[in-house]
This record gives C-alpha cells, structure tokens and sequence, in this order.
C-alpha cells in the first residue's frame, strides 16, 4: 500500500499529464481560465512541487546535482559537471550548471510560479477558505525554500514576490534574505498542516517548515555568512555591504532555539531497531531503513526514484552501470571503528597492508583492514572490496556475491564496459531496503523512496552546533545528550568525557559528516563552515582511491595502494557559485559574486 502511495506522489510531484501545464504562463489562453477552475487551480499549485523546479537530489546524482557528490566524499569523474566545479574552472562564462539546468534560473521560474498562484488564486470562488489558506500557506513556503536553494549556492540574493515586474532588482542583504525567509515561516504557520494523510505524505507540514527554518538560521549563523572579512568589499551598487562584517553570537542562538522548537514538538524520533538488544545486521538495515522508508524521524521527503542513482552506483558485478558514482576513501576513513573510537590517519592502513583472517560484523575472510571493525553506518553506507552482499531477486532468492572492485574482479574495470568505479568503492545508503539486482537475468529493480529532505538527527546535530558555538563547553551537559543518541543509535558508544570547544565543534563536524553522509550536506557544510580553501583546505586537498589499475585477488598489494583522484582546486571565489556574465551585464543592479 505504501508504495503504491508514494508511486502515487511521484506522479502529483510531477505533474504529469496536465497539458497546459507543459507551456510558459503567457501561452496560456488566460490566466483568468485557469484560476476559474478548481481542478486547473489545483493542478498549477501541484506544479509548485514537480520535478520542473523541486530538486531531485537523487535524479542523476552526480549527472545533475553537483552538491550530492562534488566535495570530498567522493571522486566522481567520468561526469563533466563535477569536475567543473571541483578543478577550478567555473567562472560567470562558465557558471556552475548541470546538462539542462542552470540553477540561478530554475528557481527563479519556481518562484515566478509560486508568485502567479498566489496573485490569482482568491479567484477560484470553487475552492474552500480552509483549503484556501492551506496552498497559500505552503506557496509561501516553498517560495521561502526556491529563495534558501538559491541563498546557499550564489549567497545574497534578490527577494522576488511579484510575477510581473518592471525595472533590475538587486541583492538584499544576507541577513535581510534570512529574515524576510523566518518571517514568512512564522506567517505561514498557523495555516499549513501539522499531519498529513498518507495519500498526502512528502508535503510540507508545520514541523517541516519550523525545521528548514533551523537549517536557513543556522547557515546564517556559520562563518561564511557571520562577520566574513572576506566578503568586506562586496556591495551593492549604492554601497551597501552584502555580508555583515560584524560577527553576531546571537545568530547562534537564534539557530539553537529554533532546532529546539522542532524537538519539543515531541512528534519525531530517531529510528531504532525493534529489538532492545539489537544484532549488527538489525542495526545495519535499521539505517538503511532512516532514508529509504516512511518513518518517525523523516520531517519531511520528497518522494523520488532511486532508479538512476542505484544503476550508477551498484557494482558491476550486478546489474546496474558499474558502479561510476563512488565513495571516495576520505569518507570510508571518516566512520568510526566499531568501539566508537576515530580510526587511525589514513595513510597508516597503507604503511602496513593486513588482512582480516576470518569472517567478523560486516566483513569475510581476506578483507583489507581498513574496512573490519568499523561502526555499523560504514556498512549500511558503503560498497567495499571483499563485500559480501546480496540484492536477490525473486528468481534467485538465495544469490550472494562477493564485490571484486580490484582490476581483474567481478566489479573491476576490466568487467566494466565503458563507466567504472573509480575509487574501489561505491555508494549502499539510500538504496531501497528492496533493491534487486542480477546482472545473469539482467534484472534491475530499485523502488520508490521518500527521501529526506530534513529528518531529526540532523535537527539534533544543528542543536549541537549552535549551543556549542553560542555557549561552549558550558552547553556541553545540554548537547551531548543529543551527541549521543544519535551514536548510540548507530550502535557505537556515546561520549563521556570532557571537551573544550574546540573538540566539540570538531566531533560534531566529524558526526555530522558520518551520520549525513549522501545525503547532499557536505557540499555546504564545508562551505558554511569556511574550511574548504587554503593549502589544508578540504577541498583544496587530494581526494583519496585505491588502485582500480591493478589487482587479481583480494589480497593483492597493488589494488590496496593509495592513489590521488580527479585534480582539485579550491578558492575563495569558489565559496559561492557565479552568476551568468551575460545576466549581471543586462540587470545593471545585480553585482557578481566576489573574486570572479
């Protein structure tokens, strides 16, 4: 039933089969017509949520969406778009883009949209008030959202709320963005949702917009956008400083109290397994099961076909395109051991090369070291050599397979035509818990997923970060409680010790990058957090593989040998994504982005 309900909501998502809706408002007979109807009305207040203008993190992965894969988790190649953005070269000529979106343009059409419905809409006399003011309420906030989506990629930004205007607009402000975004949030609210049926699962609620208010403060209050000296000489056209050069502790608070209004709503909680002493597998699927199922941490999902993304990211071993989207080894080397503890620098899994000699939680004999003993989230997360693993289908119920990404394996690029994984690793996270796959049968079957657009470990971890930045370690007793349900539901041991803040913001970085990882954070949070440039930035820095050019046997030296991916470049410009050259000449009010 339920996934029949989320097919359901991929097609509404869509907006499939609503003829005129294919066309520019203007080739519509009048807009008169269309806000008469009830039907009509409903089906362009759908559109507000169709693949046209919501981001489909999924959809493409790599193809499309650089953030879910252009940072320092992966080393995704063999698509033009990420390295563009990862080897320095984009530029206002040469804007970041994907092959048929440019982004700075497409959210800008949702919010023309948004702002047609909610000029017309009063007209529709066949629509009741409390409906009425629900899809107001929510074309508001997705308005609020097509304005964050362009906020955390190009920075300050022009606030547009009317369909028809004369004359440029430039940017406002950062903090006159976020404000004008909070306000909105907190006007909406009394008027959206606060549950929603299961025909209706995957839309806004009360609780999805307070928690994206979380996400917008907390971005606000992070030092990309708090006080940056970098962005000093940025203005406007009359002066006006776009980035605040003095830096507010204040944001921070503003960040942690409304994290901490979603969790005292009481109505979501982290998933666990059923079993009050679970065993590694359950733990294992329970994660799994936190991006792929309808559940009581997701705030809010966007249903989306994983299809495109398990095809490029399954081994070739099975059936699927041979596994060109990767994990890169910075990320596999981010999850914790098994006993919670960091795992050792990456370079010493290398200096002395052992393999396990019997079979332990997650691994089989003659698996590389690095990969044996780690947290249950690694396995749940990762395709890695010597994997043993299955995606039987119904034909083959019984059917395991060892992943052999070395040269010469089952899932090495000799038994990959064309494109292959590039680091000897792939992504599992976000793969439908039933995902089949036979590449004898030529069978493929990934499903459906709501997947999260925010969910309550990361509202947890924003609490964390902002009560840590605002209040240090005297905030310390109130955070790692949260810290720590978030690990011990991953199945590893809390903290228990005591912590400057320096460590705290440093744990709860790593955390975060564990416990969101493929799940399109990192591309920001490096951002936001302003540690990408610099000779030791994490963008500015190799990306670690092992050696897909060699190897017979799971044991072979020569395939578990360190070897640096794609070339990187990070700046500062890079901070911020540039604006086509050809729209900042025309609209003389809107400045380009700093450093281009």
């Amino acid at each position: 039933m339920k996934k029949n309900i989320l097919s359901l909501l991929i097609l509404t998502f869509a907006a499939v089969g609503c003829s005129y809706l294919d066309q520019d408002p203007e080739q519509l007979n009048t807009l008169d017509k269309v806000f008469a109807s009830r039907n009509d009305t409903r089906a362009w207040f759908s559109r507000i949520y169709s693949d046209d203008y919501f981001p489909q993190d999924l959809w493409g992965s790599a193809y499309y969406n650089h953030f879910m894969f252009g940072q320092d988790d992966a080393n995704n190649a063999l698509d033009w778009h990420i390295p563009h953005v990862l080897n320095g070269s984009v530029s206002p000529e040469n804007p970041v883009t994907s092959t048929d979106v440019y982004y700075f343009e497409r959210y800008y059409q949702a919010i023309r949209h948004c702002n047609i419905f909610l000029e017309n809409v009063d007209k529709c006399t066949e629509i009741g008030l409390v409906e009425l003011n629900r899809m107001k309420a929510e074309a508001r906030f997705m308005r609020v959202m097509y304005h964050f989506w362009l906020l955390r990629e190009y920075g300050p930004i022009p606030i547009i709320t009317e369909s028809f205007t004369s004359g440029f607009y430039g940017r406002k402000t950062y903090d006159e963005c976020v404000q004008w975004m909070v306000d909105e949030i907190d006007a909406v609210l009394p008027d959206m949702y606060v549950d929603r049926v299961e025909n209706e699962w995957g839309y806004p609620t009360q609780g999805a917009a307070l928690a994206m208010k979380s996400r917008i403060l907390l971005y606000a209050a992070s030092p990309l956008f708090n006080g940056n000296p970098l962005y000093a000489n940025w203005t406007n056209p009359d002066g006006t400083v776009l980035i605040n050069q003095t830096y507010n502790p204040e944001k921070w608070k503003d960040a942690a109290d409304a994290a901490k209004a979603v969790i005292d709503l009481n109505k979501y909680s982290l998933l666990k397994p059923d079993s009050a002493a679970p065993t590694f597998d359950e733990v294992v699927d329970n994660y799994r099961s936190i991006t792929t199922t309808w559940n009581d941490e997701v705030i809010w999902a966007k249903p989306q076909s994983t299809s495109w993304f398990a095809m490029q990211s399954i081994p070739a071993c099975f059936y699927g395109w041979n596994g060109r989207t990767t994990v890169s080894l910075n990320l596999a080397n981010a999850y914790f051991m098994a006993d919670g503890s960091e795992a050792r620098p990456l370079e010493e899994w290398f200096a002395n090369k052992q393999w396990s000699d019997s079979d332990g939680n997650g691994t089989i004999a003659n698996t590389f070291w690095m990969f044996v003993d780690r947290e249950p989230r690694f396995y749940a997360s990762c395709h890695f050599p010597n994997q043993y693993i299955s995606y039987a289908t119904a034909a083959k119920p019984d059917v395991w397979k060892v992943v052999e990404f070395w040269y010469y394996g089952n899932s090495g690029i000799s038994n990959s035509s064309g494109d292959h994984c590039t680091t000897g690793l792939t992504p599992r996270k976000n793969f439908p818990m039933d995902a089949e796959s036979d590449d004898e049968e030529g069978t493929a079957v990934f499903n459906n997923i709501p997947f999260p657009m925010i969910r309550l470990a990361e509202i947890y971890l924003n609490y964390c970060e902002a009560m840590n930045e605002y209040k240090g370690s005297s905030a310390h007793s109130e955070i790692l409680p949260y810290l720590n349900a978030i690990r011990e539901r991953a199945g590893i041991p809390g903290y228990t010790g005591t912590y400057t803040k320096e460590q705290m913001r440093e744990m709860i970085q790593h955390e975060r990058r564990v416990e969101l990882a493929i799940e399109g954070h990192r591309y920001f949070d490096v951002r936001r957090w302003l540690i990408a440039h610099g000779e030791d930035g994490v963008l500015n820095t190799p990306v670690w593989c092992l050696n897909v050019s060699a190897g017979e046997h799971a044991r072979d030296p020569e395939f578990f040998t360190m070897v640096e991916g794609m070339p990187r470049v990070f700046r500062v410009e890079h901070y911020l994504a540039p604006i086509k050259a050809a729209e900042v000449a025309l609209n003389t009010e809107l400045v380009q982005a700093p450093y281009y």
